[in-house]
């Protein structure tokens, strides 16, 4: 019998059960592969963050089962620990999954590479960690693995969180919706601890994986383990060239249009000006009011997976 000891937590919302169901099926094929399964999942993900924090030291890996949230939430507790993140992709976006190659829908091939990946050297991918100050302050350590979005980006996966369509039909229905009333946001920003600047723009994303939006590639060249967050941003484009911006970015081939921008960094502060109020995004979950600190952790989670031939690389 393996000493092996792998926790599992799936997300028992996440595309409508599935994940659970899903989740009960994973345990069953790492436990006939002689893995020790402990199962971590709870009602909510503070339960469940709290469950798995007791054990993590006795874990080797953490594998979670669900959408970019569940993700997101696995990250929180294996970052900057030697304990290892496994991801079955079973929620309705999965983008962070699609940046990595892995299949999707296909629970037995993810395990098959869950258990390939133990045998094999660390793979180590940076993160992004969120600070908030004050009144904004976060109740624990916020982290994403994928983007952490501040702009029109951030308001349609508001909408898009409240709908109940499939992730890429709600994303693009919700950037519909969102369009008419959507005029440039003031922001301010302080990059890598140089002096405040002052832009408006359209979209204000901090990008990892370089996907979102239900396979968004919004940076197409993104790397998870180059040491580097990429900084995106849209300025200047009205209304209705929005309207065309969101389907090229589907294909990769918006990175021509007139104001976007891509910009590598290691920290950003990003507020608003005028008293303006916005929440951003991380991973598809709401996280704190701008604003906010977004830094780079450098090699601070490492994946059961396979980078190298993921779509991010």
């Amino acid at each position: 019998m393996s000493r092996l000891r792998v926790g599992l937590l799936s997300n028992p919302t996440a595309a409508l059960g599935t994940a659970h169901r899903v989740g009960r099926q994973v345990g069953h094929l790492l436990r006939l592969a002689g893995i020790s399964v402990v199962d971590l999942s709870g009602p909510s993900a503070s339960v469940a963050r709290a469950r798995a924090l007791e054990v993590r030291d006795t874990l080797t890996a953490l594998v979670v089962v669900g959408g970019d949230g569940t993700v997101s939430l696995g990250a929180e507790i294996v970052a900057d620990s030697p304990v290892r993140l496994g991801i079955v992709p079973a929620g309705s976006g999965n983008d962070f999954a699609r940046a990595l190659g892995l299949p999707l829908n296909d629970p037995e091939e993810s395990v098959r590479i869950l258990l390939h990946a133990l045998s094999r050297p660390v793979v180590a991918v940076d993160a992004i960690e969120i600070l908030a100050a004050g009144e904004h302050a976060l109740p624990h350590r916020s982290v994403a693995l994928g983007n952490v979005n501040l702009g029109f980006d951030a308001l349609v996966n508001a909408r898009a969180n409240s709908s109940g369509r499939a992730r890429s039909f709600r994303y693009t229905t919700a950037v519909l919706r969102e369009l008419p009333a959507f005029t440039p946001l003031p922001y301010w920003l302080e990059i890598d601890g140089g002096e405040r600047i002052e832009l408006d723009a359209t979209l204000v994303t901090l990008s990892n994986s370089g996907t979102f939006g239900g396979g968004m590639r919004v940076v197409p060249d993104a790397r998870l383990e180059d040491g580097s967050l990429e900084l995106v941003t849209l300025e200047k484009v009205g209304r209705q060239e929005l309207l065309r911006f969101f389907p090229r970015v589907f294909r990769g081939t918006h990175t021509s249009v007139d104001g976007f921008g891509i910009r590598p960094v290691r920290e950003v502060t990003v507020g608003l000006r005028h008293g303006r109020s916005l929440r951003c995004y991380a991973d598809g979950e709401p996280r704190a009011l701008l604003p906010i600190t977004a830094r780079l952790l450098p090699g601070a989670v490492r994946l059961l997976a396979d980078v190298s031939s993921g779509g991010s690389s």
